[in-house]
């Protein structure tokens, strides 16, 4: 332990719905010394941390460059082609001789992975964060491919190229990768599942609704949805089943947020009965829900993945939601609204899970698990060993139509599972059949 009191711990250098501020909450809290560094510019806003001054000064300056990201291309070339990268060189070499072990977030990097090889002549401890986008191929991701043109699926043979390239170079130089099945195709060696880790929370930001919900007036049941991309996040599906669910006479209040800061959604969860978070996603409680789930609210979650994830996940490590298979969305959703007692039951055991699994403490302790190199067997699994096929954010037929026309452009090497022929003849088979499967 008193090794562990000395030991200085690198965070960055982007940031992912607050999971890399909450982490540093958890150091904290243990007394480990660690930095934060966001050169993202994330346009929502998660707090402060205890960074020295200088730190947090270019953490503001990155959130305000994040703010107009959407609405200035100019801007944003600039501050990553110059000033990110002016940036990301003076703060390797001050971290290179002052921190034991460098956590990154997805696939950041200070020079294009230069700094890797760097890292590890130091003796440095180094782990990956991986969250969806920068590793789940892009031919089983409805946030990349919006549509299905000749030039956006030679655009995603591309990129997936890149993707299994950059995850090929942290697998060769990184002690541990963290990440879940349905999005790790490209790994070569056994990472860490992300469940097993969990997702770090600061409950004093989103504490236990102090009135039950049985001592609540109102007559209508309140439902919060808050996607970040509506489309992917399958909303107009979702809104279609309120209207249907409201057509059937059950009294609904349906709030829906939508690029908002933080601190307002976590305002909407207070008021709310439950969460509908998405439609298409490939794990039961990402970040939002875990926010819900510490406000002692229940959430409905929509993914294929529902029906693949007890071959890859101990049952007493999925976090409690009512994750459901797409098609079976409404059902769930009317079974929240009319169901009290469920619901309630459901709130309290995602309450009492991410309290004594997720908490900002707890999660970092098992960060410092992997940097001593103290792993259980159990937290790892094999990429071979993957078969899901649905990805996340699109529907199957969506799923099954990419994947075809990837492999239409380019063969069954556009893809880049040469490593795993099995997994490339279920994906051809899952692209040419006509029937759900």
């Amino acid at each position: 332990m008193n090794n562990r009191k000395c030991m200085k711990i690198f965070i960055g250098l982007r940031e992912l719905s607050g999971y890399y501020h909450n982490l540093k909450q958890g150091f904290d809290t243990l007394g480990i010394e660690s930095v934060f560094v966001n050169l993202s510019g994330h346009p929502y806003q998660y707090g402060t941390d205890a960074n020295p001054a200088w730190i947090n000064a270019i953490n503001r300056m990155a959130q305000k460059v994040g703010t107009r990201f959407f609405s200035s291309w100019t801007l944003r070339i600039l501050w990553i082609g110059f000033f990110q990268n002016v940036l990301s060189l003076f703060l390797f070499l001050w971290a290179l001789f002052k921190f034991d072990a460098f956590i990154f977030a997805s696939n950041s990097t200070f020079f294009f992975f230069l700094d890797l090889p760097v890292l590890k002549m130091f003796k440095k401890k180094i782990i990956y964060v991986f969250h969806g986008s920068e590793a789940r191929p892009v031919y089983l991701n409805g946030y990349v491919i919006k549509n299905e043109s000749r030039k956006t699926i030679w655009t995603g043979i591309i990129l997936a190229r890149i993707q299994k390239m950059i995850i090929t170079i942290i697998d060769r130089f990184a002690d541990y990768s963290i990440n879940i099945p349905p999005q790790a195709y490209f790994h070569s060696k056994p990472f860490v599942s992300w469940l097993m880790v969990g997702v770090p929370h600061s409950a004093g930001e989103t504490t236990k609704p102090k009135v039950p919900f049985a001592e609540e007036s109102r007559t209508s049941v309140r439902i919060l949805h808050a996607p970040s991309k509506p489309g992917p996040k399958g909303t107009p599906v979702i809104r279609q089943a309120i209207q249907s669910l409201k057509a059937k006479g059950h009294a609904i209040d349906f709030v829906e947020i939508t690029g908002r800061p933080n601190r307002e959604v976590l305002e909407e969860l207070q008021r709310c009965d439950f969460v509908v978070d998405e439609l298409y996603s490939d794990t039961p409680m990402a970040v939002f829900a875990t926010e819900a789930a510490f406000a002692g609210k229940p959430t409905v979650v929509g993914g294929y993945y529902s029906q693949n994830i007890l071959q890859d996940v101990a049952s007493e490590c999925i976090p409690p939601s009512l994750f459901c298979h797409p098609d079976d969305l409404e059902n769930a959703i009317e079974k929240m609204v009319t169901d009290k007692a469920y619901r309630e039951q459901l709130g309290q055991k995602a309450y009492g899970f991410v309290r004594t699994h997720w908490s900002a403490e707890r999660v970092a302790a098992r960060f410092l698990r992997l940097v001593d190199g103290d792993v259980p067997q159990d937290w790892f699994y094999d990429p071979y060993q993957i078969r899901y096929l649905h990805g996340c954010g699109l529907s199957e037929e969506k799923a099954k139509r990419i994947i075809g026309k990837f492999i239409a452009a380019a063969g069954q090497r556009a893809l880049c599972l040469e490593d795993k022929p099995d997994l490339v003849r279920l994906f051809t088979a899952f692209a040419s059949s006509e029937h759900p499967s």
